[in-house]
């Protein structure tokens, strides 16, 4: 978040989504609901599991996190299967430039995390 200055405050914190490639991408984690900036990238529907550590519902990638995730969040194709699981959280990653590099993280991960909501 930036203050009036364009300064950061308070910094989402980052949690290390791992994909079948063993590449590890950092996101960061926000609480549902909350307004996203018009940014593309990759994002995961999550929520803490017993031990600490974080479990993904459903990974997707958009153009624009702001439609996606903040104007159309309760039109998601799968949103009533998310809150249903549990989802609490939203990670992100912005992911710059082409959609290919988006749909090729967003394999990556979907492949290694095997979320419950991206099962058809």
């Amino acid at each position: 978040m930036l203050n009036q200055y364009n300064q950061l405050v308070n910094p989402a914190p980052i949690v290390i989504w791992v994909g079948a490639s063993l590449r590890r991408y950092e996101f960061q984690l926000h609480p549902i609901p909350i307004v996203y900036l018009e940014r593309p990238g990759v994002y995961i529907f999550c929520s803490r599991a017993i031990n600490g550590n974080w479990n993904a519902i459903y990974v997707g990638e958009t153009d624009n996190f702001s439609r996606r995730l903040t104007n159309e969040l309760a039109t998601h194709h799968r949103w009533k299967s998310i809150r249903a699981a549990g989802a609490t959280h939203i990670c992100t990653l912005h992911v710059p430039g082409h959609d290919s590099l988006r749909l090729q993280i967003e394999t990556d991960l979907r492949h290694s995390l095997n979320p419950p909501c991206n099962r058809q």
